[in-house]
């Protein structure tokens, strides 16, 4: 019965992992967007092309004036920021429209706009030549305090009322999030205040001066339009600035948990629709009471959850290192269902590890359980993602990676148990025993995978670079054979073939009036 249990848990962890795709790969991207924004942009030379929180944290900072420029910033990191959440939070809900702050797409320092609307190559969306979606952004003031925060505010409002900021009202202004509503209703209060004060003075027949009192009243009512709240407060753009990494992994494992929460909610589904239908041959064939199917249907519907979650979460957090990773290799990977099948493959091995740790299953049972997972799992996820085009030669890199997040599972699961079970010196050195073999495994597949990527790029690089000397040397010669075995070479290195090897081939093809060219 134990060991039926077993299976129906495996089956249920494959048909969640499959299910988990499309949330691993919109959460998974939606985290990439913090990676890529606390990474910037560095090109081959090392000249940073866009700047990333990393790169701000990095500046320097004059004693004299140490809060003025660690204030302006972190207005910068609040600018990074607020691009990185809102294309996170449009990924998820399938929105098209992206953000970028306007360095970034060749607009330089606009005085007029910091971040914009841009299609998802980059491209700003403009309507009549100008943006159709843009916002200044303005960090100002102090917040320690709930007076700084109301002081910061009004002058803020008046800053933006202003004859300086005449030539940029009407255009969308984003504050932070603790200031907005002091600065709304303080605009809003304002202007009330000169509209009442101009009605005193049209009544005395000053109309010059209540005009001019109208005129103020306008720019606040301007000003309580133009302002938006960033999402971003005052003190977490300083937290970006100042502790930029650990900003970036609180958002990615924020990001991550959303997936998982979202993933739970399908889990229960599946393992409901699993568990009901087996439980229910149960109940026919007299081997359970309608009540204790019930009670398991309730156990294995919570398990679901929890397995669900498990993938989800750390399907997603795997699929943005791998996306924003610089390898070619990781990146196709991404694009995979790979990073939920990591996830379930790790999930499966972890069980069967604390299983026979806990003296649940012997050694047998043990390389019997992992055979079937590693090969049960694989198949069930790889399923999901037939069709896809991935670089050529991935499938070692797959096992490479799967191999090394494995050795890793079984090391933490039999410490795990170490540390929470009460075992014989016996089973404590057979566990020590495996914790040693996983080290020496996560080591050489860590170092195997490594050689493998380098390798496989050297390579390539002088199969390319003897079929380019063997195509101009063909082309001074005009041998066209010569030049036909290059290009093949290349082609068949990037996964095509070509139609036709030589020209007899190609000759023999013109000939017969049966045979069609296939693209």
């Amino acid at each position: 019965m134990a060991e039926k249990k077993r299976k129906d848990d495996a089956l249920r962890d494959a048909a969640i992992g499959v299910s988990a795709q499309n949330i691993v790969d919109k959460f998974g991207s939606a985290s990439a967007e913090y990676i890529k924004g606390y990474q910037g942009t560095v090109d081959q030379t090392g000249n940073i092309v866009s700047k990333g929180l990393n790169h701000i944290a990095e500046s320097k900072v004059n004693p004299n004036f140490e809060y003025q420029n660690l204030k302006q910033q972190a207005g910068f990191s609040a600018e990074v920021h607020f691009v990185n959440k809102e294309n996170a939070e449009n990924i998820i809900r399938d929105k098209a429209v992206r953000y970028s702050r306007s360095n970034d797409v060749g607009l330089g320092n606009d005085q007029r706009i910091d971040v914009l609307a841009v299609d998802i190559e980059g491209n700003p969306i403009t309507n009549s030549g100008q943006p159709l979606w843009s916002a200044q952004m303005k960090f100002c003031g102090r917040y320690e305090t709930p007076e700084e925060i109301k002081q910061s505010s009004e002058n803020l409002a008046k800053t933006l009322a202003g004859d300086k900021w005449a030539k940029y009202r009407g255009n969308r202004v984003l504050i932070p999030s603790e200031q907005y509503e002091h600065v709304k209703k303080y605009a809003i209060d304002e202007a009330q205040k000169l509209h009442d004060k101009a009605v005193e003075f049209r009544q005395q027949g000053n109309l010059e001066k209540a005009e001019l009192l109208e005129q103020n009243a306008k720019k606040f009512e301007q000003v309580a339009e133009d302002v938006q709240n960033s999402g971003i407060s005052s003190k977490e753009a300083m937290f970006l600035r100042e502790h930029a990494k650990l900003a970036t992994a609180k958002y990615v494992t924020e990001t991550a948990h959303r997936a998982g929460i979202e993933q739970a909610k399908t889990g229960a589904i599946i393992s409901a629709a699993i568990s009901v239908s087996q439980n229910i041959i149960s109940v026919i064939r007299n081997e359970k009471e309608i009540k204790e199917a019930l009670k398991d249907t309730a156990i294995d519907v919570a398990k679901g959850v929890g397995t669900s979650y498990i993938i989800g979460a750390g399907g997603a957090a795997i699929k943005a290192i791998l996306q924003t990773s610089g390898n070619s290799v990781f990146q196709n990977l991404s694009r995979t269902n790979m990073p939920a099948m990591m996830a379930t493959v790790s999930l499966q091995v972890g069980k069967s590890i604390v299983s026979y740790a806990k003296g649940e299953i012997d050694e047998t049972e043990l390389v019997e359980e992992l055979g079937d997972k590693g090969t049960g799992m694989i198949a069930a996820s790889w399923g999901a993602a037939i069709g896809t085009t991935i670089f050529p030669g991935v499938g070692t890199v797959i096992g490479g990676m799967i191999g090394y997040m494995t050795s890793s599972t079984i090391y933490k699961s039999a410490i795990q148990v170490l540390h929470e079970e009460r075992v014989s010196i016996d089973r404590r050195n057979k566990i020590h025993a495996l914790t040693n073999a996983a080290l020496v495994a996560m080591h050489t597949q860590r170092r195997e995978l490594s050689k493998l990527i380098d390798d496989h790029y050297k390579n390539r690089q002088v199969l390319f670079e003897q079929s380019f000397m063997m195509l101009e040397k063909s082309t001074e010669s005009n041998d066209l054979d010569s030049f036909t075995v290059a290009l093949n070479n290349i082609a068949l290195e990037m996964g095509k073939a070509l139609e036709f090897r030589d020209f007899d081939e190609f000759d023999a093809f013109m000939c017969n009036k049966n045979m069609v060219l296939e693209f």
